[in-house]
């Protein structure tokens, strides 16, 4: 067997800017990191004289003769990319619900693309982060037709706190070697909050992209880019007074991701984040396209910590960076 581990991900700024629509035509900037939340993907031979030539368990068992039968649309897109044909079995779990925010579709691509080419090419080197990245950009898009951005799959293969750019010209990375105190408190000063509800994010974000696509919210996500640089000064220099100005500009960013779409929030969420500033949050957004999943907030201090996840009312998920990207915890191929 071959299992993978791929790190989610915490969007703080410059989400929507990601999308192909958009960066194409302008300059797109995402601040964030991947998380110690992670999606698990299991990949061994079918062993012979089996009834059914591939099985799929996650939250459903799929038994199945043809790949065209296998109802999973990523590990059924991912077997016809790669033309396989080998008798296999998947097994899929995860930290977090999937529809959460938190990258995990994209996550699961690039596991999922990582422990089979270990298992079908265990003679080869493996994939770096960037085939991984490409090859999870392509299979998402092209073959199962999702709308997506392009930031989840550099988090998911790379890990670490990083800052994008997105343009028509290519893509940069840039890995934020911060002093331990100052990722120290930014962890400590972020909280993770379930909204209590699911979303489809992929049709929230079909939403968006047709809006970009038609000229809409051009002012809305320039700012929102421009949030993001923002931020990466304010983490690169700022003094500890200032770094307290990343809760103002989640709530700036929160304020203006709602004017993407009308179905981003809901009359619950918009109370949800209400109560968490009247518990001590200074900022802080809903993850993802839009619709559901978790809120990230930001709160300056570990009294107002303790305050908002007494009094909060909901499941709240404590979380660390994740410095480490996709990689394989057990290689065993057959």
């Amino acid at each position: 067997m071959i299992l993978t581990r791929t790190p989610l991900r915490v969007s703080l700024f410059g989400g929507g800017t990601d999308y192909p629509a958009w960066f194409e035509r302008h300059e797109g900037a995402v601040l964030g990191m991947a998380i110690d939340k992670y999606v698990y993907v299991g990949v061994k031979r079918m062993p012979p004289g089996q009834s059914m030539k591939y099985r799929v368990q996650y939250s459903k068992v799929q038994d199945c003769m043809l790949v065209s039968e296998i109802k999973h649309p990523a590990v059924r897109g991912a077997l016809e990319f790669l033309k396989v044909d080998h008798p296999l079995e998947f097994h899929i779990f995860a930290d977090q619900p999937g529809r959460s925010g938190l990258g995990g579709s994209s996550a699961f691509v690039v596991g999922l693309l990582h422990a089979l080419h270990r298992q079908l090419v265990p003679s080869r080197e493996s994939l770096d982060a960037w085939q991984l990245v490409d090859a999870a950009i392509m299979l998402e898009r092209d073959v199962i037709k999702e709308a997506v951005g392009c930031q989840d799959q550099i988090f998911a293969a790379h890990g670490g706190l990083k800052f994008l750019t997105f343009s028509d010209i290519g893509r940069t990375v840039r890995t934020l070697d911060l002093p331990g105190h100052i990722v120290r408190e930014l962890e400590q000063r972020l909280v993770l909050v379930h909204t209590g509800t699911m979303r489809d994010a992929h049709e929230m974000a079909a939403k968006q992209i047709a809006l970009i696509e038609d000229g809409f919210n051009t002012a809305v996500l320039t700012r929102l880019a421009e949030i993001a640089h923002e931020g990466l000064e304010l983490l690169l220099e700022g003094t500890d007074r200032e770094r307290l100005r990343l809760g103002q500009l989640l709530h700036e960013g929160w304020e203006l991701k709602k004017r993407l779409h009308p179905e981003i929030s809901s009359k619950a969420i918009d109370q949800l984040y209400l109560r968490g500033l009247d518990l001590g949050a200074t900022g802080g957004k809903l993850l993802g396209a839009g619709g559901g999943g978790f809120m990230l907030f930001f709160v300056p201090s570990t009294d107002d910590m303790l305050k908002l996840r007494r009094g909060i009312g909901t499941e709240s998920v404590d979380f660390r960076i994740a410095w480490q990207g996709t990689h394989v915890l057990v290689n065993e191929p057959t």
